[in-house]
């Protein structure tokens, strides 16, 4: 028997008898459907026959429900597992929260029932045909290299390119002084496109942002897909000047794409922390983007699209001080260069909180004298340090 009369295997997860009887009646003509009552019987049934392509499950089940599954199968080190299509079932009590929970946790797609034969047939074909083309990939030792490298959907490196392409740019920036700054990218709200649009919409927003990318990017740099809707991007030899610029092209670019979903288009917006470190010996590319990361929070929690910038490079000791700046570098972390400016600060503060407690509310009026007699006795002691000893 050939392979092409081997029916490839469905595994139906669903504690309702009616339910998994309904799928195996609408797929058994094409696929040979595999039926389990709970998570439980499911992953044994998994672990136990590697013909297994796809798992269609439900969430709410007894012993180890839905998600329970889903997470054995994404943390498991067997990566037959980790990449195999899992199709979530929902109904029409879960929400979007709920939805958005399994995408967190590695789902594939989902179906909503009751589904008609149509919808849970084309689901089928899609992650079969794709589980195929990996399955492919993985037969001889360049193509399994390329998989390693490549990010299939975009076409741009993958997690494990980044990884290891990253960790020798750290190396390499370590032996010889040489400077890189990392850029992170989200995709605003792309748990809600996914859920609101499905995953053939979702993929080609991803194709088109990491076309986007690929357009920016010179030769000299890196640029990978490193999760779902998360990029990142290492670029050498950049001042943070012109490394800001690239991230605003990139913003503008991506969000002029119009996308066409249904009878309405969407254009996207997206979030970017960038960070430009200093590299010592004990600098790692996993700790480099970590920081990264949080810079990347805080333009999410800034209400996206935004950009947040941390550099620990930039030289401030010739940029000029004042409240503005001081302000600027209290928002990045870098209090270290207004220390030797806090006398001029000061003297900038005083007649400022002068002028505002000689006009001000009576319940403001107090706490402003207070705070301007404050700074005029911290004014003097940094200029006369040896008279308060």
């Amino acid at each position: 028997m050939n392979e092409q009369t081997i029916k490839p295997r469905i595994l139906a997860v669903d504690d309702s008898r009616v339910m998994r009887k309904a799928m195996t009646k609408v797929l058994g003509k094409d696929y040979d459907v595999v039926e389990a009552g709970d998570g439980e019987d499911a992953w044994t049934i998994l672990t136990n026959d590697v013909d297994i392509q796809i798992v269609f499950t439900d969430l709410s089940m007894p012993y180890l429900d839905g998600f329970g599954l889903l997470q054995r199968m994404r943390n498991s080190e067997d990566q037959r597992f980790q990449n195999m299509p899992v199709v979530i079932i929902t109904g029409k009590e879960d929400d979007n929260k709920t939805k958005e929970r399994a995408l967190n946790m590695g789902a594939s797609d989902f179906i909503t029932k009751p589904f008609d034969s149509v919808q849970l047939k084309a689901r089928a074909k899609a992650h079969i045909n794709f589980e195929r083309t990996s399955k492919k990939l993985d037969e001889t030792s360049n193509k399994l290299e390329q998989q390693a490298t490549i990010d299939e959907l975009t076409g741009l490196g993958g997690r494990h390119y980044f990884w290891k392409a990253g960790a020798e740019a750290v190396s390499y920036s370590r032996r010889h002084g040489d400077q890189f700054i990392i850029l992170r990218m989200d995709i605003d709200d792309f748990n809600t496109i996914f859920i609101n649009n499905g995953k053939l919409f979702a993929d080609r927003v991803l194709r088109q942002t990491g076309a986007g990318l690929s357009q920016l990017v010179r030769k000299e740099d890196m640029v990978a897909r490193i999760g779902l809707a998360r990029f990142v991007m290492l670029l050498r030899d950049t001042d943070i000047e012109s490394a800001m610029q690239l991230a605003k092209r990139l913003s503008q670019k991506i969000n002029a794409i119009k996308f066409e979903s249904g009878r309405h288009s969407l254009n996207i917006t997206v979030s970017i922390g960038m960070f430009e470190p200093r590299i010592n010996k004990q600098s790692t590319i996993e700790e480099l983007v970590a920081e990264t990361e949080k810079y990347l929070q805080k333009a999410v929690e800034a209400g996206a699209n935004q950009l947040v910038i941390k550099s620990l490079r930039k030289d401030y000791s010739r940029k000029k001080m004042d409240i503005s700046t001081a302000l600027q570098l209290i928002e990045e972390g870098n209090t270290e260069f207004i220390d030797h400016h806090r006398l001029l600060l000061t003297r900038q503060l005083y007649p400022l909180l002068a002028f505002l407690a000689g006009d001000a509310d009576s319940r403001l009026l107090e706490p402003l004298q207070q705070l301007k007699l404050a700074l005029g006795h911290y004014e003097e002691k940094l200029a006369h340090p040896d008279e308060h000893k």
